[in-house]
């Protein structure tokens, strides 16, 4: 018996096969792609937050400037809530109990320290308060529209 021939074999060195590099999550999913609702949001949100924040920081400011000495005028009427030796002035309503001073003049201008001398005789005194880069200066009389009559006039140290 003989036996069958071996086909040829080829001893040619073949080039070894490229390495697959394993992939980077470890054969785990991808993750998902966020929502159209999310990346809207992540777009959106950030600036509309910032609009809010502004808004509300205009309003509060806004409320609290609104009984500020700066903000009054001739007719206003003020409380000083001051500790008595220093006065803070806001501003109320002339009807209120504790109206106790009228406003005759305003002004704006801080060279103007005499501002109030050309004012009528009922006229006491003035205050002033330094505000960023101006200082105002309120022109005073007492308020006569006080329920209980006008408030005894203040015994401020200095001139306000």
């Amino acid at each position: 018996m003989t036996t069958p021939p071996l086909p040829a074999v080829d001893d040619t060195p073949k080039p070894a096969e490229p390495l697959t590099p394993e992939p980077e999550n470890h054969g785990l999913p991808a993750p998902a792609e966020p929502s159209r609702l999310r990346r809207l949001g992540k777009r959106v949100g950030g600036p509309l937050l910032l609009v809010a924040l502004m808004a509300g920081g205009l309003i509060v400011s806004g409320n609290i400037s609104k009984s500020e000495p700066a903000a009054s005028k001739a007719g206003d009427c003020v409380h000083d809530i001051g500790d008595g030796k220093k006065p803070k002035m806001e501003i109320v309503a002339c009807t209120k109990p504790n109206a106790d001073y009228k406003v005759t003049k305003v002004s704006h201008d801080g060279s103007a320290q005499h501002a109030c001398d050309s004012e009528p005789e009922d006229v006491f005194g003035s205050y002033s308060e330094e505000r960023n880069t101006t200082v105002v200066i309120l022109c005073l009389a007492l308020n006569t529209e006080r329920p209980g009559g006008p408030a005894p006039l203040p015994n401020w140290p200095g001139e306000h």
